[in-house]
This record gives C-alpha cells, structure tokens and sequence, in this order.
C-alpha cells in the first residue's frame, strides 16, 4: 500500500503512471491495469483510481475505450513546420503545399471564399477600416488525407478586387507571396505569432484533436514593406506539428586578421 502524505492520493497516482508512461514501461497502446488491480495496488478507492486516470487523460496521454478500460495513447507522427525554410526562397506556391511536399507527404485543401467585411480586429491587422470589404477564405488542410491545419484568411478587397488574383484559389497562381507578384506588388516579409491554447469544439472534432492535447494557433501577417496585404488564423493540432526555425545569424563583422 502506498504512502499518500502529501500531496491528494490521485495527483500521486497520476505521477506514478505519468512517469511509466514517459520513460517507457508503459508504451503507446499499452493497457493499464483496471481500476480493480490499481485500487489493490494502491490501497484506495474507486473514486481516487478514476481521479487519477482522468487527470491523465486530461493531458492527453491516455484514452478511455468504452467497456475495454484505459490505454496509452498512440503518438501521432509529428509533421515539422520549418519556419525559416518556409520563407527563405522566395515561394511559388502555398507554404503548406511545400511543406507537405518537403516531409514526402501530398497535399490537398478544401475551400469556402466569400466578401465580407473587416471586423475591429481584422481591420487592425489589416491596417484599414472596420466595415471595409474583404475576402474571407476558410481552408481545411489535408496531408495524406489526414486533416492537418485550418486557415481563415482575409485580404483587403482594395487590393485586389477587379485583378486576375481576386479569387486566391479562382486562377492558375495559388499561394499569397506569388499571387501579389502577379499584380505587381511584392511581399517583403511575414510575421507570426505562435501562441498554445485549448482546441475549441469545432476545431477539437474537425482536426480529430485528442482530449488534453493543446492546439497551435498561428496569427499570420504578410506585408509589402510596411502594409499589411493579407492576415490569417492558423489553427493545428500539437501533437502531430513541430514548429522548428532555423534563421540565419549575419557574419561578424569584425573578422580577425589572417596571421
């Protein structure tokens, strides 16, 4: 039986498990023992067993089978997002394609475009007018047909109603960086922000995000100089996204004197 002075008795139990989970006595699709054999093994009641699993399950690192019991869940293969490969080369197409491409994955999206207008906060993004026209497009991003990233973009309708890149998925060029080249204006940097949150309910069932596992939500500016030209909200799953950023550092500039 164990000791719990100290800390709820559940809160212990999860971190003894945690802990078989982490350093692999327990493995991916592992069962764990049933809340009969873990009251035995740790003298308590249902009611702490229960606790203790749910606080796993919470984190993400478990999942309950309906009348199986609970198993270690199945990590998901991380798919990696290298930021700086990204925009290092000028793109010519979108940057998930290339992405995806770059893992040795194919993908695919899905679309809805429509007018609109500019909320407060998408105006302030924008660097224009609340109430100013703007297409909106919502994408569902696939990679080997599984459900990879949302994307909700806006672009001001002062820019490009009227042009051949109205539509940012109507014509032969896709992706922001090669569509504004299109039209002659030219996209000279992106900012990101990256930021973790919990999976909102939409999210949570369209990109099959498990119980407990936090999303990656990406507020994404492109600019031509110093104006905005298009913004987007970029939602995915943390348990199959890495962001890694690999940035140049510029050369010294006080090299030594060769001897």
């Amino acid at each position: 039986m164990a000791d719990f002075r100290g800390r709820p008795a559940y809160l212990q139990i999860a971190d003894d498990i945690r802990s078989q989970i982490l350093d692999g006595t327990l493995q991916a699709e592992d069962r764990l023992p049933s809340e009969a054999d873990l009251m035995a093994d740790y003298g308590v009641s249902r009611i702490v067993v229960r606790n203790a699993v749910e606080v796993l399950r919470s984190e993400g690192l478990v999942v309950k089978q309906q009348g199986r019991g609970s198993f270690v869940r199945a990590q998901r293969p991380q798919r990696t997002r290298v930021v700086g490969d990204l925009y290092s080369e000028r793109p010519e197409a979108s940057p998930f394609a290339a992405s995806a491409r770059a893992s040795g994955q194919v993908p695919e999206w899905e679309y809805q475009t429509r007018r609109t207008t500019a909320s407060k906060t998408i105006a302030d993004r924008l660097g224009i007018q609340a109430g100013d026209p703007v297409m909106r497009t919502s994408y569902r991003f696939f990679a080997d047909g599984e459900p990879a990233m949302l994307s909700t973009s806006f672009e001001p309708l002062a820019i490009t109603e009227g042009t051949p890149v109205e539509q940012p998925e109507g014509g032969s060029v896709t992706g922001v960086v090669p569509r504004m080249d299109a039209i002659g204006i030219h996209i000279t940097h992106v900012v990101e922000d990256v930021t973790g949150r919990s999976a909102r309910p939409y999210e949570a069932e369209t990109l099959k995000v498990p119980v407990g596992v936090p999303v990656l939500a990406i507020e994404r500016t492109y600019y031509a100089k110093s104006r905005p030209i298009e913004t987007a909200d970029i939602v995915v799953s943390s348990d199959r996204y890495v962001l890694s950023y690999r940035l140049p550092v510029p050369p010294r500039t006080d090299q030594p004197t060769p001897r």
